[in-house]
């Protein structure tokens, strides 16, 4: 038996992203990804697809997060044709890591800067949303809270340190 992907038919590619969508909400996004790659071997600019193939990927960061998993997210928010939409994946993304990090011994203080990104890029994305959309405002809140909830504050750079030390 030769191991070789099959590709799908243009006719499924609505059938598929239920799928994924399916597989999401069970929380196997492994599956997702595998379907999303997928309709993206036949379809490779279809931004439904891109948009839960980035959420499938977001939802194994607390998984093992690796660069090569960032970096194959940052390229593909990229593909996102919305600059909206590209403004506000970037925030789920730091978003994410920073909520993983929350859950991780001694992260505490990394996790405040990579909120503070998020919030970054929800702003940008809050300054360019669709009417009637408000997600990005929702995200912002949410870790405004976490922020507060966790008692979250930056990190003290070496210099900061020192004088801190010195005093």
């Amino acid at each position: 038996m030769e191991l070789k992907l099959h590709d799908i038919r243009l006719t499924a590619i609505d059938q598929a992203i239920e799928k994924a969508k399916q597989y999401r909400s069970l929380l196997e996004p492994e599956i997702a990804e595998s379907i999303c790659l997928d309709v993206l071997n036949i379809d490779p600019d279809n931004q439904s697809v891109l948009i839960i193939y980035i959420l499938a990927l977001l939802d194994q960061i607390s998984r093992a997060e690796t660069q090569s998993q960032i970096k194959t997210i940052e390229r593909t928010i990229e593909k996102l044709s919305s600059q909206y939409q590209r403004y506000y994946y970037t925030g789920l993304l730091n978003e994410r890591r920073a909520r993983h990090l929350i859950t991780q011994a001694m992260s505490h203080s990394f996790a405040y800067e990579y909120f503070a990104e998020a919030l970054n890029y929800y702003q940008q994305a809050i300054d360019r949303c669709p009417e009637k959309n408000d997600e990005a405002i929702l995200r912002w809140n949410s870790c405004i809270r976490t922020i507060e909830k966790e008692k979250l504050k930056p990190r003290l750079d070496s210099e900061d340190l020192m004088v801190d030390m010195e005093s």
